[in-house]
């Protein structure tokens, strides 16, 4: 008896698989080895591939942590809202929502990865520009999901533009606390903070009720087939 054989994957299947170890690969090396000790040689050595297969999806160092980061915010987008939509429970969900985005995101060694991004985009122009135009596209992203899950509570005067701007606080306040967290080593005073800023955006939003399904798919991210930059 003969076992089937298993299908071929395809040049486009084959290719999408390279581009993603070599996304994984970088991201692993920036948290590992910072952004200087990150060099093209060695996260292809690491991904397992060959140079040819490097520089035919990414043309140098900056196009591929500039993709490598914007793939961490889009797991980022996708992790967080599974599990707000896991939440039963409205009432809880602003709060489970600060503790899931430090526990899973912001505390990880793949923020690590990012944070060694934001530092080298101090002195590298060129990168500093690129980052900022993903970043405008990532609040372009975020924006709609927050407004999906979250509302102002009409009754404290509060406005859509209120909780937008408390979110952005909360990045803010995530990539501080992440940068020296290590210094307190205490995850309850950690924790204490995370609480209190879950208190303080409580008293301007709340969790929309009756929210069971993701927002719409956005559509400030990339094709995966888009130009990279150059």
């Amino acid at each position: 008896m003969t076992t089937p054989a298993h299908p071929r994957r395809t040049q486009a299947e084959r290719s999408d698989q390279m581009r993603k170890r070599l996304l994984e690969a970088t991201l692993q090396s920036l948290a590992e080895n910072g952004y200087a000790g990150s060099t093209l040689s060695s996260i292809v050595r690491r991904a397992g591939v060959s140079r040819g297969a490097q520089v035919h999806h990414y043309p140098n160092k900056q196009a591929l942590m500039l993709d490598a980061a914007e793939d961490l915010l889009r797991r980022t987008y996708r992790q967080l809202g599974e599990m707000l939509l896991s939440i039963q429970d409205e009432g809880d969900r602003l709060a489970r929502l600060v503790d899931a985005a430090w526990d899973q995101v912001f505390s990880t060694p793949l923020f690590n990865a990012y944070s060694e991004l934001l530092i080298a985009s101090l002195r590298d122009p060129d990168l500093a520009e690129a980052l900022k135009e993903r970043l405008k596209r990532v609040q372009g992203v975020y924006a709609p999901a927050v407004e999906h899950y979250f509302e102002p509570i009409r009754e404290t005067n509060a406005t859509k533009a209120d909780i937008h701007a408390m979110f952005v606080q909360l990045s803010f306040f995530l990539v501080g606390l992440a940068t020296q967290a290590h210094l307190m080593n205490d995850r309850a005073w950690v924790q204490s903070h995370l609480d209190l800023w879950a208190r303080q955006a409580a008293l301007i939003m709340r969790a929309r009720k009756g929210v069971r399904q993701p927002p719409p798919r956005p559509e400030a991210w990339p094709r995966k087939d888009a130009p990279k930059p150059r």
